[in-house]
């Protein structure tokens, strides 16, 4: 099920609290037009400032998890390729300690 709105806007707390303030300049009793563009802009920059760094916060995210799960896979195949080479060198040794003898 898709998350809400108002889910959504609880993750990133930052671009909530921008949000709400550019809502209260629209249900401001401003008179002028030039005002709430004015008091608008920098916000309207600010939010957009938001979005990139949440954006680029979540990115780090996934990368890093991406990162952490292929050295896990990598670690976990090293394991069993070691656990093979070690068994396949103990089949190979001989049980003896002395040389191997001839029959001439």
């Amino acid at each position: 099920m898709p998350k809400t709105l108002e889910e959504r806007l609880n993750a990133h707390p930052e671009l909530k609290a921008q949000l709400l303030a550019l809502l209260e300049l629209a249900e401001s009793d401003i008179t002028s037009a030039d005002e709430v563009e004015e008091r608008t802009v920098e916000p309207i920059r600010s939010l957009g400032r938001q979005v990139v760094q949440d954006w680029a916060k979540q990115q780090e995210q996934k990368i890093s998890q991406s990162v952490r799960e292929a050295i896990g896979q990598e670690l976990e195949q090293k394991s069993v390729r070691e656990a093979v080479r070690q068994a396949l060198e103990q089949k190979g040794k001989k049980n003896s300690t002395g040389p191997r003898r001839t029959v001439r």
